[in-house]
Parts: structure tokens; C-alpha cells; sequence
């Protein structure tokens, strides 16, 4: 139960009032619930003591369970459930005295309704939408004789769909661990044959030790294996040391996941060929949980799920896994890996997982808004697989060998900053340090938010300075002195550092250790950096130090170069628009706009390291920084060149089409888009005949039903009907004039719609997108198309649109032209997908964070 949904309702002051009525000879109060004793028989009032807690065994001596729900409380009665609704006065207590007393009134509620009222009561955690349950046993169940196993009913909707796909001899089998969960499926499964619901700890339930001694006590089938097994295991970020240490067996890492250890118990239930279907939390990837499942599974697909599916999960990740109980090579390249592209499931993702993933990856209309990638086994080490389910372009970079990480690259070395144990103390700006009057001899520059308009660190931008007695300690130390914290402060006294001593004694210290209390924890790995990358960032910035004896904090990353050169290079080649990305790729988001990236992820960033040598450092310098959308796409043409092997290459291409997927993968399919690049790299004109060529009506249709059924195109639904038609016509002259004012109109849509601002100043209109920590500066249209298309496409829309639609808007002449046409649908229809993926970007985050509140 979720904090927002709980009842009001006092226990501890009920029981006390309940005493005092002749009915009842006791109650014990207990820590989710109270047991009431009377002369008939005894109650058990269930509430929660915390947020999504149950139950998991009724006392012994009740006879009745009440449990409680927003509207009053609920009762399991033999087959029935009851409901007890309150009064307008909304008195639990009330209503608890006429149950007693036999007084109140029930209604007889249906399974799916006393379901949803629990749902909404936050009992049912594992509550799964009906086209999840549709996913996952749709694909898992083959035959309509299956047997299916649930191994973490909840409300039941697995089972309830399972049962629409089996015959008589199918055999359904339910576990949950909450005895009122459990009659709660009895209920919802009545009438099913061959359905069985056992209230117990799955990690209870048929171990393998029970197993193996041939133990049928708990049925008939209690040593059969299972055709299909599904779940959607509780999602909980804590676990009490009894279940941590029950789980311990089944799971692997650190920080024991419960609903891994779900799966790795539940394909053990599984026949040879069968096959399993779960809903996951994506984090629970992470800690060998897929190599475990490859040692006698082989992995179907792994697709995150958009965060709009599942109304009670919040801001968790959550993915779909299914499999097949059987051996693969692991070489072999099987396993589809990838995300919906939408805030919502489209009507046909079962698709996604029945279809064949060549079929899937070929299909040039990508029907189910996803992108995939085709992985292997040997490829599915716990964080790839997140960042190939964040962005599965990124597949081919992380398992080309021609890539160095930065972690691996000769020369360089990452390591974490200053920690002080204590930042009051040890800490000073400028005016502090100047009016302590502490010799300067003491104080070393500290890096901590660099400011993100520069790249390169000197004195002059340095704002804090750390406090260190390190240097003076280890002098006393080789003169033979004995270090004491007394003694350090004589010695101090002695050489006429009055002022510091002075502070020392003031100020509230905490011990170290160890350590003296005046001296920091750790100085960091090293010191006097030659690059420092900040921790958190909006736009990542790779900074050059040019100054001596600094220290870095520990927000941010330190980076030492054996030499100049590379050291320039590299800090130039982390600044470039495709490391951007990769920053981003490689990092945790935090929010909208802000993303987090630890030491672990900087080591793992690929490296082309041809472009480290000094001539690919040269050839980037007239680019550098890029000021326009030429400048990025030479930039991203000479990494993509100074590649050694054709192999990587094409990975990068393949890397920065997917950042502008949105804008072509309801046109072209992966492989024509690379033959689309590489055009536009030799021959313009070929690149533009390629796109007229791939031309037809289905697209027109596609994009005419796009605006019909998308709420975002509302205001100007019929305008875009209207010169589609023109279009169709052959009325080229009034579809290019009315088309070329609607890049601005929906762009300015945008902006409005995700809560931003349209300034029109001196005859110009310029836009300002939403986030609190988004730059200030106000971007014209062209600037805002570049924020969308800063890869290829952006070069596309510049050479063949955007220079003629700036000629047609001041009245140049219009050519009647179905090649001009199709160029000027095809960049506006992409910018329109451009568009609504960052308006349901947006909207994602911010529901999300609505949702955390």
C-alpha cells in the first residue's frame, strides 16, 4: 500500500474504544493489524504497518479477516468476498463495531472488482495491465494443452489470460504468498479447470531439495516441470536480512535483486523447450542475472517497456525478458535487444516478440516504433545490455574489437578526487581565504564547478581552495618529528603560523581515524590533473588544467596523460558532438535535462584512437568548436574517416543515424539509411535521388493518419489534410507555399505544448524549450531544428530544404515541382517525427517526476 492510500484509520485508538463494548472480551494490537476476541468468533483487522506491505500469515486464532480499503473493508467469506462500505462520515471505527455487532450491511463484490479495489488500496503490487499479460502469455504458451506456471500470481491476471489460450487438458498452476492475495485468485480463477492456487513463499515452494527426496505433499503434480512459466515479480528496493539470505542462492552480485532471483528460480520449473515470460525492473540486469539464465536458456528478447504502461511503478524501468529452456551457441547472434520508442504500447507489440527479429529488423515500415539490435549470448554482459537497451545503435560500437575503452588506453589513467571528511572546515572561497589570514603556503587551488562556457582550467576561474597541512605533516615526519596532533600544532606555533593554529582550535573537528583530524580523508588518486570531466552535467564538458598543484573534488573525474599532445587531442575528441552523445549514452539520467556518470561508465566510453594522432587533431581544428550544422557534420565525417577498418565505420554510422532514428525510420530501414549516408558523403545529388526514389503513397498515408490520430497535431489537422490533398493533386506550387510556413508552426506547437516560451522580437520568432536547467539562450529555427538533427539528416535538411523554404517564405518564385515536393514532405514529415519523440521525451520525464513526488 502506498502511503498516498491509506486508510485513516487509528488502530491503536479503535482497540482501546472496541474494550469497552460487551461483545468483545480482548483485542491485541499487532504490528499490521489487531485481533479482536469476542464471544463469538475472533477478527483480524489487517493494516499495513509500512508502504506496500502484506500479510504473508493470518493468526492462527482468527476466524474472520478483515482487510482495509478506502472505501471500508473487505471480507473473504468461503467463495464470497464482502464489502463493508463506511458511512458519510467515513468512521472505520463505526463501521468495525457494526461488523461485530452483526449490524453492518455488505455488498457481494466480483472477483475483477474486489481485484481493482485492492489495486487501488496498494495491496496488489504485482498488478499487470491487461496488454502485458496479452505479451507475455501470448508468447509463452504454444499449445493449448501448456501447462502454465504463475510464480507471482498477485491478482491473478496472468492466470485469467492464460486460461483464454488453453483447452481442458492445458493445467494452471498460481503460487502467492499473501493469504488474501490468494483467495483473491481463487475467486478470479473459479471455474477454471485444472487451476491451482497455492498460498506460499515461491522460494518455499518445490525446492530442489524437495524435489529430489520426491516430496508430493503439495499436489499431484508437485514434480512436474512446466511448458510456460510467467510473472511479473514484486518490484522492492529493500530486503530484510531473513529474505536477503533466502534469495542468496538463487542470485548473484552485491545487492541481491528479489525479482532476479524470481526468474533464475522460475526457469528451473520449466521443461526442456519450454518457455518463460516475465516483466522485470530493468536494474535488475545488471548483476550477472542474463549470464545465469544462458547456461540453460537461450534469451529471445529483452525490450524495455515505456514508462506510461504501468500506473504503479512510478519512475521504475521496467523490461520484458522471455526465453526458451534450451542450449545456444553463444556466439550465435539470436536475441533481440530494444526499447518502445513511445510513451505507450502500440495495439501490435505482441508482434514484437512473436515475430521473427530478421523480419522485425528488415520491415521498413517498423511497425511496432521500436528499434532493435540482433545480439548474441557472449554479448550479454549485465551493463552492455543497459546501454544497448537505452540505445540499441550503440550495439555494434560495444562489441567491435576496433574501439579501445577509455579505461584501457595507453597513458591515461582515471581516478577519483578530494575527499575531506569535513568541507566546512577544510573548504574556503576567495574571501574566506584571504580574511583567515592562514599562509598562502597552506591552500591549493580545488576544482569543483568548473564553468561551462570554457574548456580550459586556470587560475583565474579557480573559486575554492582546500585547506592542506599534508605537506607540512610529512616535513615533521622525515625530520624525525612524532606526529601527534599536539605536537603538530606546537610545531606550527613554533614557525610562526599563528593564524592557522588559531583556526585549527576554533573549529569543530572531526576525527579521522586514524588520521590527524586536520588533514583530509584522501587526497584523491592523484593530484595536479591534466583533464577533469564534471560528475553531473547537461551538456558533458571535457576540461584541460593549466595550472600547478590543484586537486579536484569528488564531483568530478580526474585524468592524467602521459603526453601533450594526446593530452589536447583527447580532450578534444571528448568535446566533440559524437562524445556527446556517447556521454549520454554511457551515463545515468537523472532528469530532464541532467545526467550522472561515475568512473566505471567514464572507463567503459569507446575511443577511436586514430583520431588522437596529431594529423586527425589538425584536420579538426576549422571545425572546432562547431558553430553550425556544417561544423558538426565535417566533425562527425572525420572521426567517422579516421576509423581504420571499414567495420567501425559503419558502426558509427549506424550510431549517429539512430540519434536522428525518429526522423527516418518510418522511412528507410537501417541499411538504406547507411547507403543514404554514405551518398550524402560522395554525391548529393545521388543522395537526393535515393530519397525521391523511396517515395510512394503508403507514405503520404502514413503520415495522413499520423496528424488524424495524434493528439500533438490537433491545431493543425485539417491544414496538413488540406495540402496533403494538394499534394496528391499535383497542385505542387500550393503544397510547397503552405507547407514551408508549417516547419515554424510546429516547432512553435512544441515548445507551447511542453511548457516553453515563443518570444517574437524585431520581426523574429525565436523559442525557448522547457527545464529548469536547460541553457538559457533562446534558439531561432534553425537553431531548433539543429537541436533535433545534429547528425546527417541535419546536412540533408540544410542542403535541400531549409536553404529553399527561407527563398519561398520572402516570395521567391515556386517551381511546380513533385521532386521539390517530395523533398519538402520528407524533411517536414521527418521533423514532425522529430518533434513528437522530444514532446513525449519530455512528457515521459516529467511524469515521471510528478510520480516520485
Amino acid at each position: 500500500m502506498s502511503r498516498g492510500h491509506y486508510p485513516d484509520l487509528d488502530l491503536y485508538m479503535i482497540s482501546e474504544d472496541l474494550e469497552e463494548l460487551s461483545e468483545v472480551e480482548s483485542t491485541d494490537l499487532r504490528d499490521d493489524g489487531v485481533v479482536i476476541e469476542t464471544e463469538g468468533p475472533s477478527f483480524y483487522i489487517f493494516l499495513p504497518g509500512g508502504p506496500c506491505e502484506q500479510t504473508k500469515q493470518i493468526p492462527e486464532v482468527a476466524d474472520r479477516l478483515l482487510v482495509a480499503v478506502q472505501t471500508g473493508f473487505l471480507e473473504f467469506h468461503g467463495e464470497d468476498i464482502l464489502l463493508y462500505e463506511l458511512g458519510e462520515d467515513h468512521d472505520y471505527g463505526e463501521l468495525i463495531r457494526q461488523v461485530l455487532t452483526g449490524e453492518a450491511v455488505h455488498v457481494e463484490l466480483e472477483s475483477e472488482e474486489a481485484s481493482e479495489t485492492l489495486s487501488e488500496a496498494g495491496y496488489v503490487h504485482g498488478y499487470t495491465p491487461q496488454a502485458i499479460a496479452e505479451i507475455l502469455t501470448g508468447w509463452a504458451i504454444t499449445s493449448e494443452n501448456d501447462s502454465v506456471l504463475d510464480f507471482a500470481t498477485g491478482s491473478g491476471t496472468l492466470l485469467k489470460q492464460a486460461a483464454t489460450y488453453l483447452d481442458k487438458e492445458g493445467r494452471l498452476t498460481g503460487v502467492e504468498i499473501h493469504p488474501f492475495i490468494a483467495k483473491l485468485v481463487k475467486s478470479r480463477v473459479r471455474g477454471i479447470d485444472n487451476a491451482e492456487i497455492f498460498n506460499e513463499d515461491f522460494f518455499d515452494w518445490r525446492t530442489p531439495e524437495q524435489l529430489e527426496l520426491g516430496e508430493e505433499t503439495q499436489g499431484e503434480h508437485s514434480s512436474e516441470k512446466y511448458d510456460a512459466v510467467v510473472g511479473n515479480p514484486p518490484i522492492t528496493g529493500f530486503l530484510p536480512p531473513e529474505q536477503r539470505e533466502k534469495i542468496s542462492e538463487w542470485t548473484q552480485g552485491r545487492r541481491p535483486s528479489l525479482a532476479a532471483a524470481f526468474v533464475a528460480k522460475a526457469v528451473t520449473h520449466l521443461k526442456d523447450g519450454g518457455r518463460g515470460a516475465f516483466v522485470l525492473p530493468k536494474k535488475a540486469l545488471k548483476d550477472g542475472l542474463l549470464e545465469q539464465l544462458t547456461e540453460s536458456c537461450s534469451i529471445h528478447r529483452i525490450v524495455e517497456l515505456p514508462l506510461g504502461v504501468f500506473a504503479d511503478a512510478h519512475s521504475v524501468e521496467l523490461v520484458v525478458l522471455t526465453m526458451v529452456k534450451e542450449e545456444r551457441d553463444p556466439q550465435v547472434k539470436e536475441t533481440g535487444i530494444g526499447r518502445f520508442n513511445q510513451m505507450e504500447l502500440p495495439e501490435n507489440a505482441r508482434g514484437l516478440f512473436q515475430q521473427p527479429l530478421d523480419a522485425i529488423l528488415e520491415n521498413r515500415y517498423n511497425p511496432y516504433d521500436a528499434e532493435l539490435a540482433k545480439a548474441s549470448h557472449a554479448d550479454l554482459e549485465g551493463r552492455n545490455v543497459l546501454r544497448i537497451l537505452s540505445n540499441p545503435s550503440i550495439y555494434d560500437i560495444i562489441t567491435s574489437e576496433g574501439f579501445t575503452k577509455l579505461g584501457e588506453l595507453s597513458g591515461v589513467e582515471i581516478g577519483s578526487g578530494v575527499s575531506t571528511g569535513n568541507n566546512d572546515f577544510f573548504y574556503f572561497d576567495p574571501s574566506e581565504k584571504e580574511e583567515s589570514g592562514i599562509d598562502e603556503r597552506f591552500f591549493r587551488p580545488v576544482i569543483k564547478n568548473p564553468p561551462s562556457d570554457i574548456r580550459s582550467i586556470s587560475e583565474e576561474v579557480i573559486d575554492l581552495y582546500l585547506l592542506d597541512l599534508t605537506q607540512y605533516v610529512e616535513e615533521l615526519r622525515s625530520d624525525g618529528v612524532e606526529v601527534t596532533e599536539e605536537r603538530v600544532l606546537e610545531e606550527l606555533e613554533n614557525d610562526g603560523y599563528t593564524e592557522l593554529v588559531e583556526y585549527i582550535e576554533d573549529s569543530p573537528l572531526h576525527h579521522q581515524g586514524n588520521g590527524l583530524s586536520f588533514t583530509p580523508n584522501y587526497l584523491g588518486k592523484f593530484q595536479n590533473p591534466d583533464l577533469i570531466i564534471p560528475e553531473f552535467f547537461d551538456e558533458p564538458v571535457c576540461y584541460t588544467v593549466e595550472l600547478d598543484d590543484a586537486v579536484f573534488d569528488s564531483t568530478v573525474i580526474g585524468v592524467q596523460v602521459d603526453r601533450e599532445q594526446r593530452r589536447d587531442a583527447l580532450a578534444r575528441l571528448l568535446n566533440t558532438p559524437l562524445y556527446r552523445e556517447f556521454f549520454q549514452t554511457y551515463a545515468e539520467s537523472m532528469d530532464l535535462n541532467w545526467y550522472r556518470i561515475n568512473i566505471t561508465q567514464l572507463k567503459e566510453i569507446p575511443i577511436i584512437e586514430q583520431a588522437l594522432n596529431e594529423d586527425t587533431f589538425e584536420r579538426l581544428e576549422p571545425f572546432f568548436p562547431p558553430e553550425d550544422d556544417n561544423d558538426l557534420v565535417n566533425l562527425n565525417h572525420l572521426l567517422i574517416e579516421s576509423c581504420e577498418t571499414e567495420e567501425e565505420k559503419q558502426a558509427l554510422r549506424r550510431y549517429l543515424a539512430s540519434r536522428d532514428n525518429f526522423a527516418w525510420s518510418w522511412f528507410l530501414t537501417l541499411p538504406e539509411f547507411e547507403e543514404f549516408q554514405e551518398l550524402l558523403e560522395s554525391d548529393r545529388d545521388q543522395a537526393q535521388e535515393f530519397v525521391v526514389d523511396r517515395f510512394d503513397q503508403e507514405l503520404l498515408d502514413q503520415a495522413r493518419q499520423t496528424f488524424r490520430n495524434v493528439e500533438f497535431f490537433e491545431g493543425r489537422r485539417e491544414l496538413l489534410d488540406d495540402l496533403l490533398m494538394e499534394f496528391e493533386e499535383g497542385h505542387y506550387r500550393g503544397f510547397l507555399a503552405g507547407i514551408v510556413l508549417q516547419f515554424e508552426g510546429v516547432l512553435g506547437d512544441l515548445v507551447e505544448e511542453a511548457g516553453g516560451d515563443i518570444v517574437e522580437e524585431d520581426g523574429k520568432t525565436e523559442f525557448k524549450m522547457p527545464g529548469k536547467n536547460r541553457s538559457q539562450k533562446r534558439k531561432n529555427l534553425d537553431n531548433l531544428i539543429s537541436q533535433f538533427f545534429d547528425g546527417v539528416f541535419s546536412e540533408y535538411l540544410h542542403q535541400t530544404v531549409r536553404q529553399r523554404r527561407n527563398k519561398i517564405a520572402h516570395g521567391d518564385v515556386i517551381e511546380d515541382s513533385r521532386t521539390l515536393s517530395i523533398h519538402f514532405f520528407v524533411s517536414f514529415y521527418a521533423l514532425c517525427n522529430a518533434c513528437l519523440n522530444e514532446y513525449v521525451r519530455i512528457a515521459q520525464q516529467q511524469d515521471s517526476e510528478a510520480a516520485a513526488i
